[in-house]
């Protein structure tokens, strides 16, 4: 091939028949192809995805989490041991399912990333509250009719999403809200906030359902779990036997010489354990204004108990609140009635009330109050 080629050259030097045009192409040297530099092309792609990724970000910087926040997981986990630290909060407005917890310990973790329906706990002029993220930094967050939007954005964390109508208002399973207005009829703040670069918004109930916006100083970090509280009283083996014996037929005479501490307990267990023929089987028989209230009230929670309160929650709930009843004492007053009381794990002092039936059997005469039902 070479030969050939150099012999083409010395035909058309010494004057070949080609004309002059083919003579100068064919004479021009074979241009090499420029080399690429692969470090300047893998650079420069880099830059080009960096570039791409900084222009989504700075005009959408919080689309995705949105996005994210609005699909995630919504239950707090409940945990027996912590690394964090454990609070006591004032008050919890937790809107998912676990809103009968409000009272218990919380884990906090100190200086965490925080986000669109995670709970956070901040300091107020009264105490700890602890309330679900609605806003963020530099958002523009809108509350009107219970349904909150984010830059336009509808949330829909634990339950919100929808307004919430006059009918759905008095209902506990549609209006998100409920529980933290205690069933009173406290109204909607429509409402629209911005944020500046250290501040969040969070769900408040103070004097109606807003928005609330806090400063980043005022925040003790965020909520990661509920702390379990175990539950400390239990039946004795004698006081368990008759509790069965009773709940094979009901019959009062089982609990003649039963006292009314013993009584009080078996009237929480059965509440524990959702059995509520029982429950009702020990309420007193003794009818006035106090205790027919108390029966209406079971009456309109009834579905919520049978619905929302797991065995697992009911558990929670009662070890929180009753903590202590095992070391309870008992004074009958003059007129058939008496007080089971303890010091509960708050240190409070707690009384339940009791009530002697014709029989002279002491029964039950007091309820835990779950919310005032709107009427």
């Amino acid at each position: 091939m070479n030969g050939f080629k150099d012999k083409l050259k010395r035909e058309l030097r010494q004057d070949a028949p080609f004309t002059e045009d083919v003579k100068q192409r064919l004479l021009q040297p074979k241009q090499e192809k420029p080399k690429r530099n692969w470090r300047v092309a893998v650079v420069s792609a880099v830059a080009c995805c960096l570039a791409v990724l900084l222009f989504s970000t700075v005009l959408f910087p919080q689309n995705d989490t949105l996005r994210r926040a609005n699909s995630g997981k919504e239950l707090l986990p409940i945990v027996e041991t912590t690394d964090g630290e454990v609070i006591e909060p004032e008050t919890a407005h937790l809107l998912g399912e676990q809103w009968m917890l409000h009272f218990l310990p919380m884990v906090v973790e100190k200086g965490a990333s925080v986000t669109y329906g995670d709970y956070v706990a901040y300091y107020t002029p009264t105490g700890i509250v602890v309330s679900t993220v609605l806003g963020l930094a530099q958002d523009t967050v809108r509350m009107e009719d219970g349904q909150v939007t984010v830059d336009e954005t509808v949330l829909t964390v634990h339950g919100l999403g929808e307004k919430v109508g006059p009918v759905e208002k008095k209902d506990p399973f549609q209006n998100p809200y409920y529980f933290y207005s205690w069933g009173i009829d406290r109204p909607f703040i429509n409402e629209t906030l911005e944020t500046v670069a250290d501040e969040l918004i969070v769900y408040s109930n103070e004097e109606g359902h807003r928005l609330r916006k806090i400063t980043e100083a005022q925040l003790v970090g965020k909520v990661t779990g509920i702390q379990k509280v175990e539950r400390t009283f239990y039946l004795t083996a004698d006081e368990q036997r008759v509790f069965d014996a009773f709940k094979t037929d009901y019959h009062m005479e089982h609990l003649r010489d039963v006292s009314p501490v013993t009584i009080a307990k078996m009237f929480l267990l059965s509440d524990l354990e959702r059995d509520y023929a029982t429950y009702e089987a020990l309420f007193t028989t003794v009818e006035n204004h106090d205790t027919r209230e108390t029966k209406q009230h079971y009456e309109k929670t009834k579905r919520v108990r049978e619905e929302m309160f797991s065995q697992e929650l009911n558990e929670l709930v009662m070890a929180a609140v009753f903590n202590g009843v095992e070391q309870a004492t008992f004074e009958e007053e003059s007129d058939g009635t008496g007080w089971v009381k303890f010091t509960n794990r708050n240190g409070s002092q707690t009384g339940m009330g009791m009530m002697k039936n014709a029989q002279g059997i002491w029964q039950p005469a007091f309820g835990q109050i779950l919310y005032f039902p709107l009427e």
